[in-house]
């Protein structure tokens, strides 16, 4: 069985120059990282057993991730104190700029109006054959001739995959 975990991350970490393993363990990072609390939960021991990496590669790769900037901001930063500490400047600052603040909802509303503003944009979308249900709709496809079918695009249809089917059993 697989699980899916949400999390967001900048989008601009994509234009920032990270190697492919850069890339994948700040992305593990940000798939950890606290909302609520606003805190990164990094452990060295953790990402080099996931990513099957040496206590030292995993160092040396924090270590350059801190360097990277995003909007002044350094990916990773790194304190040693006692112990060694980490934060994520860049990450809690896209958040924070997305309104996830300590103890305010603002950002999950923010998530949910973008949901919901995609699902409208759905809802409004015109099809072709709207009142059919799926079994209908390959009827009255069934029907066309191969002129007209070959016409129609699967983006103007509510089920796509009739289409696509429909014209592989008249083949």
């Amino acid at each position: 069985m697989t699980t899916s975990k949400f999390y967001l991350t900048d989008p601009k970490i994509l234009t920032a120059a990270l190697s492919d393993q850069e890339f994948r363990i700040y992305h593990y990072l940000c798939s950890n990282y606290n909302i609520t609390k606003r805190s990164a939960f990094i452990r060295i021991v953790d990402i080099a057993g996931l990513f099957q990496l040496t206590k030292k590669e995993v160092q040396e790769i924090l270590i350059n991730l801190s360097k990277i900037k995003l909007d002044d901001h350094p990916l990773i930063s790194i304190k040693q104190d006692k112990y060694i500490s980490f934060d994520m400047p860049s990450h809690k600052n896209f958040i924070e700029t997305i309104g996830f603040k300590k103890f305010s909802n603002k950002g999950f509303a923010t998530l949910n109006n973008h949901f919901q503003e995609i699902h409208r944009k759905e809802l409004n979308k015109e099809y072709l054959y709207p009142g059919l249900d799926r079994w209908e709709l390959q009827d009255q496809l069934e029907d066309l001739p191969t002129e007209e079918l070959n016409k129609i695009k699967s983006s103007q249809l509510l089920y796509p995959w009739v289409l696509r089917d429909v014209i592989k059993n008249r083949a």
